[in-house]
């Protein structure tokens, strides 16, 4: 029953509800887009993200050599990892892919073994932080300690983006080892040969997440409006009932007085209006049985008094 009357009270105001809608569905736009100017970006609340592994060997390879150990090249592989996350390494990746250095952000595999020093956030760092942006070009790298690999996982606003940061890292990550090794003049059995275990794949994260969000802030803000209506309406209500002159409270307050009141023009009426033996004498001018009656009781009690 009070969901019925709440539902009743609000078709009164269709008007205010209507501007309700308006303002949910702004506010579910701007849950998933974001103003640039005069402009409507995304937040980049679906992103993508591709991943791909890179074995350290040997042209011997490791692998098929039970003579060689993984030991010496797990250490190495680990020190790759780390150093794929310095900012000259970005600037190579970036030039692959149509990026700069400084709009990738990545992180290398922590040692346990060896102390890190907490370096000053990179200008991506600092944007993240200040816009607010989940999803920019983003680079982990993780080495396995039980075998010489090092996972590569790339993300992006796009599949092909994030597919082309991946393959980007294998590339730029070979191409580096190769120019050291070759201007370092170093023997072939001792070089380190970078195998990519497999193109890199992916896809799209959480595409339905927009949608999600969406929904959810039009249907929050427009319960919150749908609320407040009611409660401005009651409160215009219970305002202007307080505000209503207390004529009808006195006459609730004092009933004996206004029955009194109505009563006494009637008495009045009744004492000064001749009855129909006044009438019947004033007209005739002779006496009825019991006005004379009563008018000789009247001679005998003076009779008496004198």
């Amino acid at each position: 029953m009070e969901f019925a009357l709440v539902l009743r009270e609000l078709a009164r105001h269709r008007r205010v509800l209507a501007v309700g809608v308006l303002v949910a569905a702004i506010a579910a736009v701007l849950s998933v887009y974001r103003l640039d100017g005069f402009a409507l970006k995304p937040r980049a609340l679906v992103y993508s993200s591709a991943s791909t592994h890179v074995l350290v060997d040997t042209h011997s390879s490791v692998l098929g050599n039970v003579g060689q150990s993984f030991e010496p090249l797990q250490s190495r592989a680990t020190a790759y990892a780390n150093f794929m996350a310095s900012p000259a390494f970005l600037n190579t990746v970036g030039k692959r892919v149509g990026l700069a250095g400084d709009q990738i952000y990545a992180a290398g595999p922590i040692d346990p073994l060896v102390p890190r020093i907490i370096e000053e956030p990179t200008a991506v760092e600092r944007n993240v932080e200040i816009t607010g942006e989940t999803t920019p070009y983003r680079l982990n790298f993780n080495a396995d300690p039980n075998l010489p690999t090092i996972g590569i996982y790339a993300q992006a606003p796009s599949t092909k983006m994030s597919l082309a940061l991946a393959n980007a890292v294998v590339a730029s990550l070979t191409q580096y080892v190769n120019s050291v090794e070759g201007s370092d003049h170093i023997a072939q059995q001792s070089q380190i040969v970078i195998r990519q275990l497999g193109e890199a794949s992916g896809g799209v994260v959480d595409g339905g997440a927009s949608k999600a969000i969406a929904g959810l802030a039009f249907f929050g803000v427009f319960l919150l409006w749908c609320v407040l209506t009611l409660l401005v309406t009651r409160f215009r209500a219970t305002w202007r009932a307080s505000a209503a002159p207390p004529q009808e409270s006195l006459e609730l307050d004092t009933p004996a007085e206004a029955q009194l009141t109505l009563r006494l023009p009637t008495r009045r009426r009744i004492a000064h209006e001749p009855t129909a033996d006044h009438r019947t004498l004033g007209t005739s001018g002779e006496r009825t049985p019991e006005v004379a009656g009563a008018a000789e009781l009247h001679k005998r009690l003076r009779a008496s008094g004198s």
